[in-house]
């Protein structure tokens, strides 16, 4: 009890009165007693305010004490501090809660991106039929940037679900900071200055940087938000170490060695109530038309599905400090390849063997590369190509195939082509990743990757690079 309230001595508790002094609200002190005097015994839960300030959740079981008349004459009682318990309760409750928006999210965002697809496919069509209309190509250049603008929003939902396809690398976080740092000095006005703080000899973590920039761009432009004043912006990287305490107190962080980036605001700072929903999508304390409240849902979802943790610290009128910790990994950091500029055709007459289970994104497929001198061949699921390479063995080329269909996936549908149609290459399309798919060793199997939506042009460009052999195999 007395090191649970921070003092030094059994003395020094004694002095205390325990209705008004122990209680965060000495209010509720009488209405609690009056319950244990009745009732004859103790079984609650009470907020206390230990010497230094700070807040305490105390557990307490115990009885009332009486004399011979029944008389109470105390109470005996023993006290346990669940602050670290309810806390975990609480971080594991708000983790489910976001699991469970998240699945929902993610399976709309699925369906939601085979439909863009379609309108973004046709759109870029009716833009080449309308040739010098140009009151029409107007019209299908809006429908053009909306679809896009729909598209970059289900991706952010397919960050938030932890389902978006992600290219990981061994990459220097400093190396992408001072790349970013340009684009970021421009999202912000004159009045708010930006600190990079980067640790020289920093560790290597494995992560998509497209990705990381994301998370730089969002942290950057909701502290830009919260300054509106002006004010200054630390972006600080260091090596760390998170320790089997650390991971105690949070649900599902694993101890070891880290990188962490830091991003921290002189602004506004948030109250404890906005704290606790501010990694909830559509959340948002902005005015209408201000914000999608996807921003900070989109970080956690991919510092989640890239194995790290995110920790946020903040209070009305002192700022805000985001940490995002990240795997450190020893593996040197691998160095892109230069990119291939093609000045040829994007054409050809090799046999593609199609397998989507969406009609209207099949059907647009075999458009865009029979209209490129392709032959094509179309499979509503992964049973029915099956037939088709057992019946085509030796005419396929390339197989364009979708990842989540049913019964047979897209990876399963992989092996079975191996052995039916050995050298045909293999290219999947996908806005969605489950833990079927590892785009890396997919990669590494010398398959490729088309996210989806995409536009017509940018399939053909996958089809031609990988029937030519310039993708990564």
């Amino acid at each position: 009890m007395v090191a649970m309230l921070g003092y030094s001595s059994a003395d020094d508790v004694l002095k205390l009165n325990a209705a008004t002094d122990v209680p965060v609200c000495g209010e509720d002190s009488p209405p609690l007693l009056q319950k244990w005097l009745s009732e004859k015994r103790i079984e609650d839960e009470a907020r206390w305010r230990r010497r230094n300030g700070t807040i305490i959740t105390v557990r307490l079981n115990g009885r009332t004490l009486t004399d011979e008349q029944g008389v109470v004459q105390g109470l005996e009682f023993i006290a346990e501090d669940v602050t670290e318990r309810r806390s975990l309760e609480q971080e594991l409750r708000q983790v489910q809660k976001i699991e469970a928006v998240g699945q929902l999210a993610g399976g709309i965002a699925h369906e939601f991106n085979n439909f863009l697809g379609v309108i973004l496919g046709y759109s870029e069509f009716l833009f080449e039929e309308a040739g010098t209309n140009e009151g029409l190509r107007r019209g299908v250049a809006e429908i053009k940037a909306a679809t896009q603008r729909a598209a970059s929003l289900t991706r952010q939902l397919l960050a938030f679900s932890r389902k978006q396809v992600l290219e990981p690398v061994i990459l220097d976080l400093n190396q992408v900071i001072w790349e970013a740092h340009k684009l970021l000095r421009r999202l912000v006005p004159a009045n708010i200055e930006i600190v990079p703080i980067l640790d020289p000899v920093l560790g290597r973590v494995k992560a998509d940087p497209g990705q990381i920039q994301q998370i730089l761009m969002n942290l950057v432009v909701n502290a830009r938000d919260a300054m509106p004043r002006g004010g200054k912006v630390t972006i600080e990287t260091i090596n760390t170490e998170l320790d089997e305490s650390y991971c105690g107190q949070h649900v599902g962080v694993r101890p070891g060695a880290h990188v962490m980036l830091m991003v921290r605001d002189t602004g506004l700072g948030m109250d404890a109530e906005t704290l606790s929903h501010i990694f909830e999508p559509f959340f948002t304390t902005k005015e209408p038309g201000k914000g999608t409240g996807l921003g900070l849902s989109t970080i956690f979802g991919i510092v989640k599905q890239s194995g790290g943790h995110i920790a946020v610290e903040s209070s009305v009128g002192t700022g805000t400090v985001f940490r995002i910790y990240l795997p450190r990994t020893d593996v040197q950091v691998e160095q892109s390849k230069p990119a291939v500029t093609q000045a040829e055709e994007l054409g050809g007459s090799e046999t593609i063997l199609v397998v989507e289970d969406e009609t209207a994104l099949r059907k647009l497929i075999c458009i865009s590369l029979e209209r490129r001198g392709y032959k094509v061949l179309a499979a509503r699921d992964g049973a029915e190509a099956i037939e088709i390479c057992q019946r085509n063995p030796s005419q396929i080329s390339l197989v364009l195939s979708d990842i989540m269909m049913p019964h047979v996936n897209g990876l399963q549908l992989r092996e079975r082509v191996a052995t039916l149609c050995p050298n045909a290459k293999f290219l999947f399309m996908s806005g969605y990743s489950e833990e079927i798919v590892d785009p890396e060793n997919l990669l590494a199997q010398g398959c490729a990757f088309l996210e989806k939506p995409f536009l017509p042009d940018e399939l053909v460009q996958k089809v031609r690079d990988l029937i030519r052999g310039e993708v990564a195999a």
